[in-house]
């Protein structure tokens, strides 16, 4: 049991150290120049992949993408090509896509909202993912250190306490979102 606990307590630090080390990009360090499916792919791995998750499975696949264009989370792309509004769109949805639904996405973050809307609400966004992980990050580091030398089964009550909050937040999420007005993009 000691044995799991300090593999559990190794790991929490190491997310404490990939959260503390990254940063969502920012609008201006989306390229300027509207680019293809093979260049957002790599740049959605760049921006994305250091992120801790369950699996080793790419961030976004060009599949993906697709299906966000075909289901109306993002907007086509003009001839073949993204630009900073699409760049946007799929950080945002990559991330919230963990715990709403496409419908729900899409409730948030309309494909027809205009360059400046679409702006705003990614630095929105940005604001909130790192207010977030701060608030994270003290949990993750709190329960690190709660490993050390705890007594009994430390690592179930860890796993207990993080799916009830993450079921608490995301039941939160979901309540607000069926509050959240529809979005007419057709007057923007």
């Amino acid at each position: 049991m000691e044995a799991q606990q300090h593999l559990i307590r190794e790991k929490l630090q190491e997310w404490d150290r990939l959260l503390e080390a990254y940063r969502l990009p920012g609008w201006e360090d989306f390229p300027e120049l509207p680019l293809y499916m093979d260049q957002v792919i790599y740049l959605m791995d760049q921006y994305l992949s250091p992120l801790p998750r369950e699996t080793e499975q790419k961030a976004v696949t060009p599949a993906m993408i697709n299906n966000y264009v075909k289901l109306g989370m993002m907007p086509r792309p003009v001839k073949k090509r993204y630009n900073r509004a699409h760049l946007a769109y799929l950080v945002m949805v990559c991330l919230l896509k963990q715990t709403v639904s496409a419908a729900e996405i899409k409730k948030l973050l309309p494909a027809g909202l205009g360059e400046d809307d679409i702006r705003a609400r990614y630095e929105a966004f940005s604001v909130v993912f790192r207010s977030g992980k701060g608030a994270f990050r003290e949990t993750v580091q709190k329960d690190a250190a709660a490993l050390a030398g705890a007594e009994g089964d430390a690592v179930s009550e860890l796993v207990f306490r993080a799916a009830f909050m993450s079921g608490l937040w995301q039941n939160l999420a979901k309540l607000t979102l069926g509050l959240y007005p529809e979005t007419d993009t057709k007057k923007q």
